[in-house]
This record gives structure tokens, sequence and C-alpha cells, in this order.
């Protein structure tokens, strides 16, 4: 099946029908419910399917290393906040007041810190479900399709 380039836009349900029209019209093994289909023909025409798969189907992967590397710049700032904490906290141990007040300061920084990534976190988690729930409803979609389509096969094939 061609991909579209001069007709227009990709339509992957009428790629599958394709492949359903491909296996009805193939040829019966005889005494049995299987058929011949050509191999190569029929493993390139899925492999044109999956790389036509919408975007967020491909990139998946790509949004969670992505949240991935969030988090984890998250942790490297939190870990570059605390250390920034201790280093000041051993300069002022030298007086009371001042490491009182060092203290007081190392705890805000690092309460702060990891507030903000706390938060990075679960934005990042937040931007990822919203992502994999849009492909989860595509494929859905997809497999509801495919399902349907076998139903009829199914009832096509018991009708003949």
């Amino acid at each position: 099946m061609e991909n579209g380039g001069s007709q227009g836009r990709y339509d992957p349900i009428k790629h599958i029908d394709f492949l359903i029209d491909t296996v009805k019209d193939a040829s019966s093994v005889p005494f049995s419910d299987k058929c011949s289909i050509e191999r190569a023909e029929t493993i390139n025409s899925l492999e044109a399917l999956r790389n036509q798969l919408p975007p967020s189907v491909a990139q998946a992967n790509d949004i969670v290393a992505r949240a991935q590397d969030i988090i984890n710049t998250a942790r490297e700032k939190n870990k570059k906040i605390l250390d920034d904490a201790n280093r000041m906290y051993a300069m002022k141990v030298n007086d009371h007041e001042i490491t009182r007040g060092a203290r007081e300061e190392a705890a805000n920084i690092i309460a702060n810190a990891e507030a903000q990534a706390e938060e990075l976190r679960r934005n990042a988690h937040l931007y990822v479900k919203s992502l994999l729930e849009n492909v989860n409803n595509t494929m859905s979609d997809c497999v509801a399709r495919v399902q349907m389509n076998l139903k009829e096969i199914d009832t096509t094939i018991d009708h003949d």
C-alpha cells in the first residue's frame, strides 16, 4: 500500500483495511482455516503502518526519557543547593549567632530546594501522564478498529 504522497494525508484505517483485504484474498490452505500470504509484502506493509502511526505513539519513549531528564536535573539542582548550604554552614560555624543563622538559612534553602524538586517531579509526571493518556486513547481507537475489522473478517469467513 502506498503512503499517499500525492494522494493526500495518510490514513492508517485504510491501511489496516488493505491488510485485511490482503488476508481475505489470500489463497486458502486445503482442509484448514489457514491461508497463504506473501510474507515480505505483508511485513513491509505492516512496517509502513508502524512507521505512519501518530507521532505521539512513536515519541512515547522520548517523552518518558525527557521526564526522567527533568527529574534528574531537579535532583542535581537539589544536590547543588544542599552542597551550597553545607558549605555556607561550615563557613559560619566559628560564631554561635552566625552558626544559628546559618542553620536556619540552610534549613530554608533545603526546604525550598526539596519543594522545587518535588514540584518539578510532579509537573514532569503530569506531563508524561497526559501524553501517555493521549497515546493510550489513540492506540485504543486503533485497536477497537482492528478488532471490529477482525470480527467482520470472521463473519465473512463464517458465511463463505
